[in-house]
């Protein structure tokens, strides 16, 4: 499908020197050409937001307000802003740069948390709608600041780390366009960091849970945050600065709003594997390529020398493939199981940013008396492990605990 409205952002890096911006501005050009609406979002250019600061905190001796540094950063988008508005006008382009100062047309607003702001989705809607929907129909190239809006008492807020990829993905869901496109120094989500393995691949295609992934894992080319505000309806494209702007990685979906609480359906076997020998390579590859059937599936795992922990279902045939190994090839000393037990899983994204969660789960269950048989954490999701014959009540309990006010609930 061809796209007929775009929200194309910028990074930083991308608009390095006036040699970039001016093939970023010629990018803009030739969509606007083939008949589409732009939303030009831009970066502080490369090393300026940190210049801020540092002369910020310095000229201030630190003792600058949060609000006040919120304004002095804002002017290195804004001041892109400026630039980029300049480059696309020389090419004849009707164009309109956006800045906080002139309320009249500012379209971001959010609450009171300076240096951390969220976005007020309600409100901004509202304003993307009545200021900045009529600027595209009328045929401009609308240029915002990321990174910034205004608070209730109308002073410049900014968004934090990713606060300009927020800002993109924020006006594509309130305008409804087909794709927010991310203009980065590196062409589309790779396989692995370049930095570390030769020649990673390009992936083609994420959905929205698999980027959140990879993003709390350290990928840097979009901020976890960012995604909270996609939607099913709107597309995500990163591309890189020599690249077209339909090339790169798709990013599809949407994540989930609050905590999550599943109650797996099925009996659950704890594996236990013993031995020090477990803890090889030479023992584990055997173990996962010469034991476990086809369809066996992994609901957890776990190594601390001298064990291997694995959650599984129907081990039966895995107990024996095992134990053969342990008798013909020394993987281990022994092996013990332990059922039935019952998983329970509660997930939401940004879940190791909430304090108190571990807790949450494993206090009301010590009060009951139900003991655990496993306990394991991923940044967005707690695997808890009961006794088949707990579950329901462990499951009540757990959901009761963290539906209180203080988390989230």
């Amino acid at each position: 499908m061809v796209a007929k409205s775009l929200v194309v952002k910028f990074g930083g890096s991308c608009l390095s020197n006036p040699q970039n911006i001016g093939l970023a501005a010629k990018k803009i050009e030739a969509e606007v050409k083939n008949g589409k609406k732009i939303v030009v979002v831009v970066s502080a250019l490369t090393g300026v937001t940190d210049s801020l600061l540092k002369t910020a905190t310095e000229a201030s001796l630190g003792r600058i307000s949060k609000e006040e540094l919120d304004e002095v950063l804002s002017m290195g988008e804004r001041t892109a802003t400026r630039l980029m508005v300049s480059a696309l006008k020389s090419l004849g382009l009707k164009t309109v740069g956006l800045d906080p100062a002139d309320e009249k047309f500012w379209p971001i607003y959010t609450d009171s948390k300076h240096g951390n702001a969220e976005v007020n989705l309600g409100k901004t809607l509202r304003a993307v709608r009545r200021k900045v929907k009529p600027l595209l129909d009328k045929g401009l190239v609308v240029v915002v600041p990321g990174f910034v809006g205004l608070s209730p008492e109308g002073k410049v807020t900014t968004l934090g780390r990713g606060g300009s990829d927020i800002t993109a993905v924020v006006l594509g869901r309130c305008l409804e366009v087909d794709e927010v496109v991310f203009v980065k120094d590196v062409g589309g989500v790779l396989s692995a960091d370049p930095k570390k393995v030769p020649t990673p691949s390009k992936i083609d295609i994420l959905d929205a849970e698999e980027m959140f992934s990879l993003s709390s894992a350290g990928a840097k080319v979009l901020h976890p945050r960012t995604l909270k505000y996609a939607t099913n309806h709107l597309t995500l494209r990163v591309v890189g600065f020599n690249e077209d702007l339909m090339a790169g990685t798709i990013i599809k979906g949407e994540l989930g709003v609050g905590l999550r609480f599943l109650l797996h359906p099925k009996p659950v076997s704890m594996l236990t594997i013993v031995g020090k020998e477990v803890s090889t390579p030479e023992a584990l590859l055997k173990i996962f390529s010469e034991a476990l059937p086809v369809k066996t599936k992994i609901l957890g795992l776990t190594l601390a020398s001298p064990s291997l922990l694995l959650y599984v279902e129907d081990s039966s045939k895995l107990i024996k493939n095992i134990h053969n190994l342990i008798k013909t090839q020394k993987v281990a000393k022994a092996i013990h199981s332990v059922e039935p037990l019952a998983l329970i899983v509660v997930s939401g994204h940004e879940l190791e940013k909430t304090p108190g969660i571990v807790d949450g789960i494993t206090a009301p269950l010590a009060k009951e008396g139900i003991n655990l048989y496993g306990l394991l954490t991923i940044s967005n999701s707690v695997r808890v492990f009961v006794h088949w014959d707990d579950k329901d009540k462990a499951y009540s309990l757990i959901r009761e605990s963290l539906n209180k006010p203080s988390f989230g609930g």
